[in-house]
C-alpha cells in the first residue's frame, strides 16, 4: 500500500437493485453463502463519500451500521488508525427492497479501497458482501451490483466467488417502482424460506432455459405470488400494469415494479401515482455498468 497522504476523500456510486426472484443459498463460510436469482439494476443508486484522516485511534462515524462495519474491517484488516467519515446520498429508502444497505456496504468499501489503494473491486466486493450477510440485511445484491444490468446469479457468494451473468435488453428499457413498504431480509426470510427457495430454483431454471425479458418478469411474478407478495389487491394493480403494455410487473418485498419501454413506462407511472398518492413512485433506465468511481484527491477541506 503507498504511504498516505491524508486528508484524502472519494467518491463512489453504486447502482441500487431490486431482486426479481431468489434462491438462499447457505454455506459456512460467509463470503460463499448468499442466493442464485435474477434483478434489476437500476439507474438510481447511492453515493457515497469517504474521507480519510489521520488519527490516533481507529474511528469511524456517519454512514449506517453495515457501512461502518465494512470500513471498520477493510481498516482492522490493513492495521491502521484513521479517522474515517461515511455519507451517504440516495433519494431511495432503506429497507424496502432496493438494495440501498448493499449500495451502501459496497460504496463505502470501494471508496475506502481506492483512498487506500488496497484492494480491488471483487476484494473490496467481498467485504461488502460478508457484511451484508452477517448483518442479515442481503445475500445477493453487493455481487449483483458489482455487475449491473439485468443480471443473473448462477452461483452464490461473494463477487470473486459467485458467478453472474447477464440477461440483453434494449438501451431505452425503463422500471416504474412503488415503495409500499419496509420488510427486513430477515422478516422476509424468516416464515417463507422453503417456498422461497423451491420457487427460486424454479424461476432460475425458467430463466436460464430461455434468457428473455418476458420469461424474467413472468417467473419473477410467478415467484411473488407463489411466496405471497402478491395480495389480490396488489394483483389487480399488477395485471394493470400489464395491460397498459409493460413487459411484466411483479412485487418484492416491499417494492411493486414494472418494466417496459417507450409510452407505455409513462402510462403505468401516472397510473401508479395515482394509485399510490402516499407512496413514493420512481421512474429510471437500467445501468448497464457497476460502480463508478471518483478518483481520490487531497483535501484539505472536503
Amino acid at each position: 500500500m503507498r504511504e498516505l497522504e491524508l486528508p484524502v476523500a472519494v467518491e463512489v456510486w453504486v447502482p441500487c437493485h431490486i431482486t426479481c426472484f431468489f434462491e438462499v443459498r447457505e454455506h459456512e463460510n460467509p463470503i460463499e453463502t448468499g442466493s442464485r436469482g435474477a434483478g434489476l439494476n437500476l439507474d438510481l443508486g447511492v453515493k457515497t463519500k469517504v474521507r480519510v484522516e489521520e488519527s490516533s485511534k481507529l474511528e469511524v462515524v456517519g454512514g449506517i451500521e453495515v457501512s461502518r462495519d465494512a470500513v471498520k474491517r477493510i481498516l482492522e484488516g490493513l492495521g491502521l488508525a484513521v479517522k474515517v467519515e461515511v455519507h451517504h446520498d440516495t433519494s431511495l429508502p432503506l429497507g424496502v427492497g432496493f438494495g440501498v444497505s448493499g449500495a451502501m456496504s459496497l460504496g463505502a468499501s470501494l471508496a475506502l479501497s481506492v483512498a487506500l489503494n488496497s484492494m480491488t473491486i471483487h476484494q473490496a466486493g467481498a467485504v461488502a458482501h460478508i457484511t451484508e450477510v452477517e448483518h442479515m440485511t442481503g445475500l445477493g445484491d453487493v455481487i449483483a451490483q458489482v455487475h449491473g444490468g439485468v443480471e443473473v446469479r448462477v452461483r452464490e457468494g461473494a463477487p470473486g466467488v459467485g458467478v453472474v451473468d447477464w440477461i440483453p435488453h434494449p438501451d431505452d428499457l425503463e422500471v416504474v417502482a412503488v415503495a409500499l413498504r419496509s420488510m427486513t431480509t430477515k422478516e422476509m426470510i424468516e416464515d417463507r424460506r422453503e417456498v422461497i427457495d423451491r420457487e427460486g430454483r424454479r424461476a432460475l431454471i425458467n430463466v436460464l432455459s430461455r434468457p428473455t425479458l418476458e420469461v424474467l418478469m413472468s417467473s419473477a411474478r410467478e415467484f411473488a405470488e407463489a411466496v405471497g407478495f402478491i395480495d389480490l389487491e396488489l394483483k389487480r394493480v399488477v395485471n394493470r400494469c400489464v395491460e397498459l403494455g409493460a413487459l411484466g410487473a411483479s412485487v418484492k418485498k416491499g417494492v411493486l415494479y414494472a418494466v417496459g419501454r417507450g409510452k407505455a413506462v409513462g402510462d403505468v407511472y401516472n397510473y401508479l401515482k395515482e394509485q399510490f398518492k402516499d407512496k413514493q413512485v420512481v421512474k429510471c433506465g437500467v445501468s448497464r455498468g457497476g460502480p463508478r468511481v471518483s478518483p481520490a484527491s487531497s483535501l484539505e477541506g472536503s
